[in-house]
């Protein structure tokens, strides 16, 4: 009986890793834009910076193959559900992005919300 209590108990002790640093560190990038030539130039510069980011502590990211979109005008609102893989498992994240047209066809992208 008592082998058995501590067999439980150490199955309740598994490890989880928090994100909330790597979070932290995406919600300073709100609000600071990223510019580009257009839309797919924009979403290169944003993965590869998230990527770095994500390497950095030891995460891998895999990106969804579409994202949902919204659009209104010359602005378009886009929300990604990236999977963060960490040593002891996987975590979700949504990332909502706002780009748009400000000046003469250029294109800029700002992170607005992370969750």
């Amino acid at each position: 009986m008592e082998n058995n209590r501590s067999k439980q108990q150490k199955k309740r002790k598994k490890s989880k890793e928090s994100i909330l640093a790597f979070k932290k560190e995406l919600r300073a990038m709100m609000l600071e834009p990223i510019y580009g030539e257009n839309i797919k130039d924009i979403i290169t510069r944003l993965t590869s910076k998230l990527e770095e980011m994500a390497e950095s502590y030891g995460y891998e990211i895999e990106f969804p193959e579409r994202a949902k979109k919204d659009i209104e005008g010359d602005i378009y609102y886009f929300v990604y559900p990236i999977k963060v893989k960490t040593r002891h498992g996987s975590k979700k994240i949504n990332l909502e992005v706002q780009y748009m047209i400000y000046d003469e066809g250029k294109w800029m992208g700002v992170i607005t919300e992370v969750k």
